[in-house]
């Protein structure tokens, strides 16, 4: 059942209420909005169990819901990021060849930087 005259409280606002205006409407403070909001997202709560727990209607509450999820999705949420500087690619050495070799359908380029071994085993393999 909920309390339109406020008088179950025994005092002069209830929780959460900021003010009566002249027409009787209660205005509640952000914090107690976002309290009772808070306990309907709760697993397995009842919006309306949760409304008349605080002595309010479940369309009002429902209207606070939506109220703050938009609310919500206009702020942007940003996520911090931490700036590393990617390595640089050293480009591949430019490779320049001293001596090409012909084999049939293929060449055998042996590079400045060939060592004698590696010469010498290719001109074995080759006679």
């Amino acid at each position: 059942m909920v309390d339109t005259r406020l008088e179950s409280r025994g005092r002069g606002l209830a929780d959460g209420v900021r003010q009566i205006d002249a027409a009787g409407r209660r205005w509640y403070t952000h914090a107690f909005k976002q309290q009772v909001v808070a306990e309907c997202l709760q697993p397995d709560a009842s919006v309306s169990k949760v409304a008349v727990d605080h002595g309010l209607n479940p369309n009002l509450v429902r209207k606070w819901i939506a109220n703050l999820e938009r609310d919500s999705e206009s702020e942007v949420k940003l996520l911090p990021v931490v700036a590393t500087p990617e390595p640089l690619h050293e480009a591949p050495p430019v490779w320049r060849h001293v001596v090409e070799i012909p084999v049939g359908d293929a060449v055998i380029l042996i590079g400045e930087n060939a060592s004698s071994e590696v010469i010498r085993t290719i001109v074995r393999a080759l006679r």
